[in-house]
């Protein structure tokens, strides 16, 4: 249930042990994905849909000038769709009925960005704990952003609904709200601390939707089909796909913006899962991409630290962290947040540091740049790697960076955090700033390496892994092949 070690045993329920779907069809209903309050996607087709019994029955949607019908298909269920909208701040109304009768109307609709919120407990994790860093956060619910929050807990513990692809949401409880300091205590604080910071910049509302699940591994974040491919009939927490099945499948079919993505902690917990991360996070991500049917943003956060406690349950996910570098290399239109500066806090959960807000900020400097034009992403992201070079009498490596914005530079007396070798052999090396983009590194006599790293480690602290850009943006952790 909590964020515990990702078991590699087949002790779960399997395939050959599921029990029947227990989907029943209401007589009428729209989705629990849409209600009043909600935000709808700008500038794109809206979909609609729902379900009835009666197969061939005419269901009418209502909203902002438009009118459209369509049928309750052979399967019981019906899709309208209106046309697309330019943002708005003006509440809207929906007015949705069939011909026998029913009706359903939603009040207090805006037009803007929807964003959802992926991952595991750190993306999941309410904001009301991380308050105690934020204490002078005044709530108001007429901001301009709304939420739509999904338990891990409620699933948990209904696991019937992780057995087949759900085509509801499926606590009726959960709909979209707004942010309220009750409703958005409850939410995920990486997601509020985001929409809240987001919208002092821009006037499009945004909404905010929760799909992540502490201790959710990638195999019960996708669907059963591809938990197969990648070889797994088990999750940890619930069967293999549980969570799609429960959290992420009755979306299927509404537009967003963009997902904001923190996992990885479970796969930190076997180096077997550790190691094939990237491979495994960009399977998801296409997967979802191809589901949904447009290629969306992705910002994922690399891991924070953690304390002593929170390594020994997590004895890989250093290398998890790595993995997470690489991904950005292999999944379109996609960023990466370094966060490991803002874990490890002392005095709090060892594994669920409350410092969300700065963590978040770093996300909306991003997406202001790369989704609203606002700033330039090379000026407010991390230094990133771009090649290391051995000099000629391979004496020394040469590290290029790009994004170092005036010049790099370091937290304390002197860098730190370097290495040469592999995941199982590496040793620690001398490197110094060596120019404005440049970080050289001595070669030790006699040492014999294809790669050099940064961070390949679980036992970070303040003078630890501490390059920076000139605006104090971290580098990632990373391994990168040396030319």
């Amino acid at each position: 249930m909590s964020d515990g070690v990702a078991l590699p045993t087949s002790d779960r329920t399997t395939v050959n042990e599921k029990p029947a779907d227990i989907w029943v069809c209401p007589e009428f209903k729209v989705s629990g994905v849409f209600s009043s309050h909600m935000v709808l996607q700008r500038d794109r087709e809206i979909s609609v849909w729902g379900f009835s019994t009666a197969v061939g029955s005419v269901v009418t949607a209502e909203f902002m000038g438009d009118t459209v019908t369509a049928l309750v298909d052979s399967d019981n269920k019906w899709l309208v769709k209106l046309p697309a909208k330019a943002y708005t701040r003006v509440p809207q109304t929906m007015k949705i009925y069939d011909d026998k009768g029913h009706e359903t109307i939603f009040e207090d609709i805006l037009i803007g960005d929807v964003w959802l919120v992926g991952g595991q407990s750190n993306a999941e994790l309410p904001l009301a704990p991380c308050m105690c860093m934020t204490p002078d956060i005044v709530f108001n619910e007429n901001d301009n952003f709304r939420l739509f929050m999904q338990t891990q807990n409620y699933v948990y513990t209904h696991q019937e609904y992780c057995n087949y692809p759900q085509r509801d949401i499926v606590n009726p409880d959960w709909q979209w709200k707004r942010p309220s300091e009750g409703a958005s205590l409850e939410f995920s604080a990486i997601g509020w601390y985001f929409a809240q910071e987001l919208t002092k910049h821009i006037d499009i509302p945004i909404g905010m939707i929760n799909v992540s699940a502490g201790g959710a591994c990638i195999r019960e974040l996708v669907p059963e089909e591809l938990a197969y491919s990648m070889g797994y009939t088990f999750g940890a927490n619930v069967r293999e796909a549980g969570y799609y099945n429960a959290l992420i499948n009755p979306f299927i079919g509404l537009q967003f913006k963009a997902m904001i993505f923190f996992q990885g902690e479970s796969e930190g917990g076997d180096k077997t899962f550790a190691m094939r991360y990237a491979d495994e996070l960009s399977q998801l991500v296409a997967n979802e991409r191809e589901l949904f049917g447009f290629d969306f943003p992705f910002y994922n956060m690399q891991l924070t630290e953690y304390s002593d406690p929170g390594a020994f349950h997590f004895p890989w996910h250093y290398i998890v962290r790595v993995q997470q570098f690489d991904a950005l290399k292999i999944i379109p239109d996609s960023a990466l947040i370094v966060t490991m500066d803002y874990g490890n806090l002392e005095g709090y959960d060892d594994i669920h540091s409350p410092l969300k807000k700065p963590l978040s900020d770093r996300a909306v400097l991003l997406a202001l740049a790369r989704e609203y034009g606002i700033g330039k992403e090379e000026e407010v992201s991390s230094p990133m790697p771009v090649k290391a070079e051995l000099s000629a009498d391979k004496k020394q490596v040469v590290i290029t960076f790009e994004n170092v914005r005036e010049d790099l530079t370091v937290k304390g007396a002197s860098l730190n955090g370097f290495c040469l070798g592999d995941y199982e052999n590496r040793i620690s090396v001398e490197a110094i700033i060596s120019g404005k983009n440049t970080v050289t590194v001595n070669v030790p006599e006699g040492c014999e390496f294809d790669s050099i790293g940064y961070a390949v480690q679980n036992s970070i602290t303040g003078d630890f892994a501490n390059l920076r850009n000139s605006i104090g943006m971290p580098c990632p952790a990373f391994m990168v092949g040396v030319e």
